[in-house]
């Protein structure tokens, strides 16, 4: 009978036969005296296990390799003939020569070489440095738990990682603590490079120094670890078949746990939690939703975007914050402000009252220039004083054609300086008018937390969250109030964010909760009625880290700190934020800003215009006396 470990390979050999598309193919050589001399080196659980690892990295395509046994020194040469046409090669044989051999005739063609050496083998000495592992310093335990883990660490430097993103490469390098496969065999054992190189004995993982990527693989590989998790866009997405079943889990957090779960080799299931919340404390000082669940240890992680407060960090661990999140005021779309006194839009009060003020004393001090330059001995008729009125009107609404008395400089003066002025006020008022016409101004129910309890609208909040435990737990201000309208009617707790979507699109509440969240709800309800419907309040409030609540000293608290660290570091944060964030964001939603349109101008605005007027009559007040000293004298 075939040993149990050929029966696989055949089995494997017949699968990747039938692969039809594949990025690199590596060869596996290997002798019949491996079985008899080694009959647990499980190479072809190795070579499956590195080869699905390698394939979930960022390989263009796949990886696959192709079998060849040596039974006679004879078959060398066809097998060396097709191995040229592959792209890498492992060599696991009993034999050294047999290795240093193909090691040798392989050499002009720098195809990456791997051998896995189960007996003590010298190096050749080709001018090339060959990648070893030297799997006969491990007993038969310790080299089936570490030769995948260098397996694959050697296929992704050598065939994968030329080929992946920077964020990706990054990431596979930082993910381990040794830079090629023979280190991180001998990084197992925990010994340094001269008990590893003088060690005649098959060593065991006893050593307290191990680094912490081998603890974590011991930690996890073949473990199952149970994650509580909810439903919550874009962090986390339940995928359903047409019967509403979930099927599988995306989003955010399900790609950190996956890119763990593809280095450590672990598996995991979901425990939905029975009140479909995140979890507040109770009355009798227990805790209910996934915080709950984990405290009772019926869940080693919980798995979304958990708001880190002080009150949950008394009774869990946090792991690093992966994402900062602020809360905002989901609200109906602003509206435009009412036209019917457009007209007196484009300036304010002020300025209205100052052009009042012109209006009514400017006639009245050009009629009384023309009093004092009156000379007695010519018949000239002062203008009167309705008539100055009609010519300070006239000029302010353009209406050409005023006629102005011709004697005296300085009411001559005085009317060019307020014919300039009213140039410049006219001018100013249509174009802002203009501008009111055609780019009205809109106007957000509310800007600011502050603002929502003193206007129409009711507000929801979701049940369960740190948002219900930030309301109705507040002392003072404005938390105070918004937690004390949740007992009346308010504002009231929701189970459902589409529940409290529609209620915003009735246009009688507002919804409080954490933007990102809303951003994809704003983009759903966009794809679906092709308009926007919706809109945010201009500020935002209670920023906080979001992170992966755990049991009090729980182990896997280092590994998730660590590894959440190098995956934003490498920038797949940023790269899996362009993936499930929604690119119609930008279309609706947007914060609306307390002034939004054209503005109304001001005395600030208009000061040339008076500052012209104000140096006019200046002017024209002395060349008054001037004149009038110049008649006293005749």
């Amino acid at each position: 009978m075939l040993p149990s470990w050929k029966i696989v390979l055949k089995i494997l050999i017949v699968v990747h036969r039938a692969m039809e598309i594949c990025c690199f193919r590596f060869a596996l050589i290997y002798d019949e005296g491996l079985d008899r001399h080694q009959p647990s080196s499980n190479i072809e659980s190795w070579m499956r296990a590195a080869v699905a690892d390698a394939n979930r990295i960022c390989c263009p395509a796949s990886a696959s390799y192709k079998t060849f046994q040596i039974s006679n020194d004879s078959q060398l040469p066809a097998i060396l003939d097709q191995v040229h046409t592959l792209d890498a090669m492992v060599v696991s044989v009993i034999e050294c020569r047999i290795a240093d051999f193909i090691e040798a005739i392989l050499f002009p063609s720098m195809l990456p070489f791997l051998r896995l050496d189960f007996s003590r083998c010298p190096a050749i000495a080709n001018g090339r440095e060959t990648d070893r592992l030297e799997f006969y310093h491990l007993n038969d335990f310790n080299r089936d738990t570490c030769g995948s883990l260098a397996i694959t660490r050697w296929l992704e430097q050598n065939i994968c990682l030329p080929f992946v993103d920077n964020n990706a490469t990054f990431f596979i390098m930082e993910n381990g603590t040794s830079s090629s496969a023979s280190r991180e065999l001998q990084d197992c054992t925990g010994l340094d490079d001269l008990k590893w190189s003088s060690v005649t004995y098959p060593v065991t993982f006893d050593s307290p120094d191990l680094p912490d990527n081998v603890k974590w693989y011991h930690l996890l590989n073949g473990k199952h670890l149970r994650l509580t998790s909810l439903e919550r866009p874009p962090f986390v997405i339940f995928e359903r078949d047409s019967y509403g079943s979930v099927i599988a889990y995306k989003g955010y957090c399900y790609e950190i746990i996956n890119a763990l779960q593809e280095t450590y080799n672990f598996t995991y299931e979901v425990v939905l939690p029975g009140d479909k919340s995140y979890g507040k404390i109770m009355p009798n000082g227990s805790w209910d939703g996934m915080l709950g669940l984990i405290l009772k240890q019926d869940a080693d992680i919980g798995l979304g975007p958990f708001s880190v407060t002080y009150s949950r960090y008394g009774v869990v661990d946090f792991s690093v914050g992966f994402h900062e999140e602020t809360a905002t005021i989901l609200i109906p779309p602003p509206g435009e402000e009412n036209r019917l006194l457009v007209c007196l839009k484009p300036f304010l009060w002020q300025v209205w009252l100052s052009l009042g003020v012109l209006v009514v004393i400017l006639p009245v001090i050009l009629w009384a220039h023309f009093m004092c330059l009156r000379f007695p001995h010519e018949e000239k008729t002062c203008p009167g004083l309705a008539k100055q009125y009609f010519f300070v009107l006239g000029v302010l609404i353009g209406q050409s054609g005023q006629k102005f008395a011709s004697f005296g400089y300085s009411p001559r003066l005085l009317g060019a300086v307020w014919c300039v002025s009213a140039v410049v006020f006219a001018s100013a008022y249509v174009g802002v008018l203009v501008s009111f016409l055609r780019f009205p101004k809109l106007t957000p129910i509310i800007n600011k937390l502050e603002e929502l309890p003193v206007s129409h609208l009711k507000w929801v909040i979701p049940r369960g969250t740190a948002l219900e435990s930030l309301f109705t737990e507040a002392t003072a201000g404005v938390y105070k109030t918004i937690g004390e309208g949740l007992s009346d009617t308010r504002g009231s707790l929701i189970d459902s964010g589409l529940d409290g979507i529609h209620r915003v699109i009735q246009g009688s509440h507002a919804y409080i909760d954490e933007k990102s969240y809303l951003v994809s709800f704003i983009a759903e309800d966009y794809e679906r009625s092709g308009t926007c419907r919706l809109s945010f309040a201009y500020e935002e409030f209670f920023k906080v880290s979001l992170a992966f609540p755990l049991p009090k000293n729980s182990s896997l608290k280092p590994l998730l700190d660590k590894k959440i660290m190098q995956m934003m570091e490498a920038g797949l944060g940023n790269y899996w934020k362009q993936i499930y964030w929604p690119s119609s964001g930008g279309k609706c939603g947007r914060s609306i800003q307390p002034i939004v349109g054209p503005k109304s101008l001001g005395l600030s605005d208009l000061q040339g215009a008076f500052l012209i007027l104000a140096v006019g009559y200046g002017m024209a007040l002395v060349i008054c006396y001037a004149e009038r000293y110049s008649v006293s004298a005749l």
